[in-house]
């Protein structure tokens, strides 16, 4: 009885945790690919400055266009959660 009812309590708890997990996907993505749209942009942007030697005007718009890119990606994410929670 004892072990019966502590291995529901665990049952119930990974069901909780798979829970958690699966609503947290959206989140974990959308900021992966925040810092990933950052980082290819600016990375992009310093090889280009490297070639035409033109620092740091490619850098600089690298990483603005990351910034623009990554949030609008954030953007879709949490709008379309926010959709179909409705």
């Amino acid at each position: 009885y004892k072990n019966k009812k502590s291995l529901n309590r665990f049952v119930k708890s990974l069901s909780s945790f798979q829970k958690v997990i699966h609503q947290s996907g959206a989140a974990a993505s959308a900021s992966y690919s925040l810092i990933g749209s950052i980082l290819i942009f600016t990375f992009t942007g310093k090889y280009l400055d490297d070639n035409y030697q033109t620092t740091p005007i490619f850098l600089l718009l690298g990483v603005l266009l990351g910034l623009i890119v990554g949030f609008y990606g954030l953007y879709k994410a949490i709008y379309s959660s926010r959709n179909r929670k409705k």
